[in-house]
C-alpha cells in the first residue's frame, strides 16, 4: 500500500510539474509573440543630414506634386500610399518598402537618391504601421502579398511599358525579396538593404541577446504555432523567410549591409548572397555602418554604389 501511494504521489508531482512547465512556456510564448506581431508604431524618423535640404518630411515645396492615397490589399486592407514623379517624363519606377515600426515618411530617405536618377517614386506604409487601421504583422508571411497588390497598383496605373524596381530596409528589404521569390512576381530588380534571412532566425537571434537563459529552449517555435493558431494560416511565421526564395529570384538582387550591425547579423547577408544561384547579384558590406545606417554612414559611397548597381543591369 505504502509503494502504491508513494507512486500515487509521485506521479502526481510529476504531473503537477508538467502543468505549472507548460503554463510557463506558454505565458512566454504568449508575451514574445505579443511583442512580436503588435510591435509600436513610429510617426517619424530623422532624415541623414546631406539630404534635409533636398527633401521634406512634410512633403512640402521639396516635393512637388506629391500624391497621397490609399492602395486596398486583396483582403480588402487599405494602405496610406503615395506617389513622386520623376522631374522629366520617365518609364522607371521604384518602390519603397521600410522597415519595421516604421512608416512612410521613414522612406523618404531614400526618394532623393531614385529621384536624381530620373525614377518616379512610390512609397506605402505596411500592415499594421504607420496611419493604417491596426492589425498585425508577420514578417513577410503576408506582407509579400500587399507588395504584390502595390506592384499591379503601380502597372495598372502607369502601363505595362515600364520597368519597377524595388528598394527595401530591415524588415521591408526582407519582404521585397519574399516577394520576388513568388511565382508572379514582376519587378526588374531588388535592392535590400540590411535584410534578415528569416523571421525565425531574426526572432531566435533577438531573444538569445536579450534573454541569452531562455536561448535554449525553443520559444521561438512555441511562438510560432501560438501565432499561426491565433491567427490562422497567413499568420505562418514559417512562411517568412527570404532565404527559402532567394532560389526563386531571377531578376538583379543588390544586398547592403552594414558590416557593424547588431540587430541583424551581417552573416544573414553573405548567406542570402549565397542562396541566390540565378542572375545577377552583387553585395556591399558596408564599413563601420548599423543597422539601417548605411545610408547615413556615407551617403556619397551609397549614391555611387546605387547608381552603379542601376547602369550595370541597365535602368
Amino acid at each position: 500500500m505504502k509503494k502504491f501511494h508513494s507512486i500515487h504521489w509521485r506521479i502526481i508531482t510529476i504531473t503537477s510539474v508538467a502543468v505549472v512547465c507548460l503554463i510557463a512556456i506558454l505565458t512566454i510564448s504568449f508575451i514574445l509573440q505579443r511583442q512580436v506581431i503588435y510591435p509600436p508604431h513610429a510617426q517619424t524618423e530623422p532624415l541623414p543630414t546631406e539630404l534635409l535640404d533636398r527633401v521634406s518630411l512634410n512633403f512640402d515645396e521639396k516635393t512637388p506634386n506629391f500624391e497621397q492615397f490609399f492602395i486596398t490589399a486583396d483582403d480588402g486592407y487599405k494602405m496610406e500610399a503615395a506617389f513622386i514623379p520623376a522631374s522629366t517624363p520617365s518609364n522607371k519606377y521604384v518602390i519603397l518598402v521600410h522597415g519595421i515600426t516604421r512608416n512612410i515618411t521613414a522612406s523618404m530617405k531614400m526618394y532623393p537618391l531614385f529621384h536624381d536618377l530620373g525614377y518616379n517614386v512610390i512609397l506605402f506604409s505596411l500592415r499594421n504601421h504607420g496611419n493604417n487601421v491596426d492589425s498585425f504583422t508577420t514578417y513577410g508571411a503576408l506582407e509579400k502579398y500587399d507588395l504584390r497588390d502595390v506592384v499591379e497598383y503601380t502597372y495598372n496605373r502607369f502601363g505595362e511599358n515600364i520597368h519597377v524596381g524595388l528598394h527595401g530596409i530591415s524588415m521591408g528589404a526582407s519582404i521585397a525579396l519574399q516577394y520576388a521569390g513568388l511565382d508572379d512576381a514582376n519587378v526588374d530588380f531588388v535592392i535590400s538593404d540590411c535584410a534578415y534571412k528569416s523571421a525565425n532566425a531574426e526572432l531566435k537571434y533577438q531573444l538569445s541577446e536579450m534573454y541569452p537563459s531562455l536561448a535554449w529552449f525553443p520559444f521561438v517555435e512555441t511562438t510560432t504555432i501560438l501565432t499561426k493558431v491565433t491567427h490562422g494560416s497567413k499568420a505562418d511565421l514559417n512562411e517568412a523567410s527570404p532565404i527559402d526564395a532567394m532560389p526563386n529570384i531571377d531578376v538583379p538582387v543588390f544586398l547592403i549591409h552594414g558590416l557593424a550591425d547588431d540587430y541583424i547579423p551581417t552573416t544573414m547577408a553573405v548567406e542570402l548572397y549565397q542562396a541566390k544561384t540565378s542572375g545577377f547579384r552583387e553585395l556591399w558590406l558596408v564599413p563601420n555602418a548599423g543597422h539601417d545606417d548605411s545610408l547615413e554612414t556615407d551617403v556619397a559611397a551609397y549614391e555611387s554604389h546605387l547608381a552603379q548597381f542601376l547602369d550595370e543591369i541597365g535602368y
